[in-house]
């Protein structure tokens, strides 16, 4: 019998992380298998049947399940909670594309603020000026649009973005308006959305459904449509889609040996690699590594520290919600159009630290379901007849105005390993404990008055708070998920701190890496995915030269 074959590298979770590393380490030479617990959909899957992908989200997690509570002791909620996706490409298969860089002061949160009580404020291990090559290269693959120069608080960049700007549309106008009148500098959302043809894939047909959606022409770039097409033509990858990875098998001499995974009929298999690279984000990296316990790591892998699932963190988004005299075809375009950061900078004076970039966006008002269900649920008066009827026709009137806003990480914040619920396989499904920081609510509150304030300015007839279900926060309202998830698996250089270094490695096993969004030791007040593939660029490069000096 031949003897079954030792990879290069295993990498588990084809997303962000986990795509760019697949992409760059093929490209390198390296012999790659990539583990994905999802299936691997085709563009004929991708739709805008709004009740198919959101509502009942059939199309991206069907197999998932988890728990969420506030704090231990809590009753825990049951479910499809997180909003994630288990297929080939992972979450960013369907994500909305904003692509912002962090700023600069976002690296360095606890020298900038210093430390705040019930908070675990980090600096990162690395600054911006480390990952700005980085972010060029994430830009220039993902083909990202926009003006470079556009934002006056960006920090600063070499070059311009390989795309030109989209089109904009009447709702980013009257936003822009109501910003301009207050002083702020209006600009156009970098966005991962071709607007022309790039890449050899096609421009975007502007049809309005993105985020929690697939694209069915490429136009977003995603892994799906650039990172794993590169990797296959290589000829180096073995891609296994509906591959359940259940543990990480450690050697005698504390490295790993690979992995080991259930099919889609549950038959176990296992595969031996080198190295391995753990990329199934913020809640199935932590718990993975949970799983993965021995008489080497009782606490789970590379858990000495005890720090594995530890500073789990969102963002939380204040908003209103406006509604004009005229259509403002929210329901075109993508996400949205048009943001400003003036008031992104930490300033302590306003009662807390940190803060966001605020857009104008149709999270809500390109859906109907979703308008129906929550925006006109965030208007005065009934939610039945002649009163709803009159909320619904506002849908083409209606802008919602948001800001994407720092949470502080807090200790307690963590996923672990439900110890009562089981998913299909038997496994303990992830456990989020999540409740928000005095510091994040207090600037939810500030936000949301300005932003009412720049509706006004635009000319809206109606302005409310945008006190959605499931987005707002106050002292009794949590967040129970977002789409944006971070921490879990902290990077730095404190092994007693951290989960992994500043390049990603485990302190406790050498031939384990994290390279997803679990390892952001601070969520800064952009949408993270430019800067989780800009990682994991940097981490590429370095784990390709040290495989050349023979040292990993």
């Amino acid at each position: 019998m031949a003897k079954p074959e030792v990879f290069d590298v295993c990498v588990i979770g084809t997303g962000a992380g986990g795509g760019v590393m697949i992409d760059q380490l093929t490209a390198a030479g390296m012999r790659v298998v990539a583990l994905e617990r999802g299936p691997r959909l085709s563009l004929t899957d991708f739709d805008d049947d709004e009740l198919r992908n959101v509502i009942r989200d059939q199309v991206f997690s069907r197999d998932q399940l988890e728990t969420v509570r506030t704090e231990p002791g809590a009753p825990a909620q049951q479910g499809r909670i997180s909003q994630i996706a288990h297929c080939v490409g992972g979450s960013i298969t369907h994500w909305a594309a904003w692509s912002w860089r962090f700023r600069p002061d976002e690296f360095r949160v606890l020298s900038v603020d210093g430390p705040v009580a019930g908070a675990s404020l980090a600096d990162w291990p690395y600054g911006y000026d480390d990952l700005e090559r980085f972010y060029e290269r994430a830009e220039r693959d993902f083909g990202v649009a926009g003006v470079g120069d556009a934002n006056p608080f960006a920090g600063p960049r070499k070059n311009g973005f390989p795309n030109p700007p989209h089109p904009t549309r009447r709702s980013a106008e009257l936003f822009a308006r109501g910003a301009k009148k207050l002083g702020y500098t209006p600009f156009p959302v970098p966005m991962a959305i071709n607007s022309q043809p790039y890449g050899g894939r096609p421009a975007c047909m502007y049809g309005g459904a993105c985020r929690s959606y697939g694209c069915p022409i490429h136009a977003k770039g995603t892994p799906f449509s650039v990172s794993i097409p590169r990797a296959e033509a290589t000829g180096k990858l073995d891609l296994r889609a509906e591959a359940r990875v259940f543990e990480l098998p450690v050697g005698e001499d504390g490295r790993l040996l690979g992995a080991r995974y259930f099919d889609r009929d549950g038959n176990t298999h296992e595969v031996r690699a080198r190295q391995v690279v753990v990329a199934a984000g913020s809640i199935g990296s932590p718990h993975l590594l949970l799983l993965s316990t021995s008489s080497r790591f009782p606490d789970g892998l590379a858990n000495g520290s005890g720090q594995v699932g530890r500073h789990f963190t969102f963002h939380h988004h204040p908003s209103c919600v406006a509604l004009f005299d005229e259509d403002v075809r929210g329901y075109t375009g993508f996400e949205s159009h048009a943001a400003i950061d003036d008031l992104h900078a930490s300033d302590p004076k306003r009662g807390f630290i940190r803060g966001g970039v605020v857009a104008e966006l149709n999270t809500f008002t390109h859906q109907p379901l979703a308008y129906g269900t929550l925006v006109a649920d965030a208007l005065p008066g009934p939610r039945w007849g002649a009163a709803l009827k009159q909320k619904l026709r506002g849908f083409p009137r209606t802008v919602v105005l948001a800001g994407i806003c720092e949470e502080l990480p807090m200790p307690d914040n963590r996923v672990d390993l439900d110890p009562e619920v089981k998913d299909r396989f038997g496994l303990p499904v992830p456990r989020m404990t999540k409740r928000q920081h005095p510091n994040d609510l207090a600037m939810y509150r500030w936000y949301e008055k300005k932003l009412v304030e720049v509706a006004e300015a635009a000319g809206a007839s109606e302005v409310h708070s945008g006190r959605l279900h499931g987005v707002h926060i106050d002292e009794n309202t949590h967040q129970p998920s977002n789409a944006h998830n971070h921490g879990t698996c902290r990077m730095g250089d404190d092994p007693k701190g951290s989960v992994v270094d500043a390049w990603c490695r485990s302190h406790e096993v050498p031939n384990l890496w994290v390279v997803d969004g679990s390892v952001l030791p601070t969520n800064g007040g952009y949408n993270p995915t430019l800067t989780i593939l800009a990682n994991a660029y940097r981490v590429a490069d370095h784990f390709i030269a040290e495989a050349k000096r023979q040292s990993l």
